[in-house]
């Protein structure tokens, strides 16, 4: 029950992660609250979180955990490096 409830609440880290560029996509102008402490570990979950707690979703079985975890792998492989490019120059 715990490992569940861990995973739900970085999955929605993650999702709140990319709330400032899916902001900056349809010209809102709202910056979701941050802290330079989480620097590094924010990195990690936006370039690799995903993929991870996707897979971690799809192993523990149901089917709102398999669509949830799709759903993490597949905004990790769309949307991460596609805002990337949109960042770059």
């Amino acid at each position: 029950m715990i490992k569940k409830i861990i995973l739900y609440l970085l999955c929605l880290y993650d999702v709140y992660l990319y709330l400032p560029d899916i902001f900056d996509l349809f010209k809102l102008d709202i910056e979701p609250p941050t802290t330079d402490y989480l620097l590094y570990f924010d990195a990690t979950m936006l370039l690799i979180g995903g993929i991870v707690i996707g897979t971690m979703l799809m192993k523990t079985g149901g089917k709102f955990n398999k669509y949830l975890g799709v759903l993490m792998i597949v905004l990790n492989v769309v949307l991460t490096p596609w805002f990337i490019f949109r960042a770059l120059p």
